[in-house]
């Protein structure tokens, strides 16, 4: 019986995975590229999480930022874009990636 309540616990928290979330991404300006990403990311393995950022993903000119979350899983990077696309995932973990478009 005790083998089975601990084969059931390991089962539960096996399930959590890693995810990340996009929480906002908009213009420091209107009018110009400059933007501010932020998201955050829960139920990592390893803290800080590495987290990798394309910006104009869907362009054939994207552009990479790779940035550290801090200990609570929150993350924010500046970033330029010219089409206001972008898309984030945990680095390392078998985290799904998001996508996200600017907000305006």
């Amino acid at each position: 019986m005790k083998f089975l309540a601990l084969s059931a616990l390991l089962v539960s928290t096996s399930v959590l995975a890693t995810s990340v979330r996009i929480t906002s991404f908009n213009y420091v300006r209107s009018g110009e590229a400059l933007a501010e990403l932020c998201g955050t990311v829960s139920d990592a393995t390893t803290t800080p999480s590495f987290v990798r950022v394309q910006i104009d993903h869907t362009s054939n000119r994207p552009a990479t930022y790779n940035t550290l979350t801090d200990t609570n899983g929150r993350f924010c990077v500046a970033v330029v874009t010219f089409r206001g696309t972008a898309e984030a995932s945990v680095m390392n973990q078998n985290a799904p990636v998001v996508e996200a478009l600017i907000a305006e």
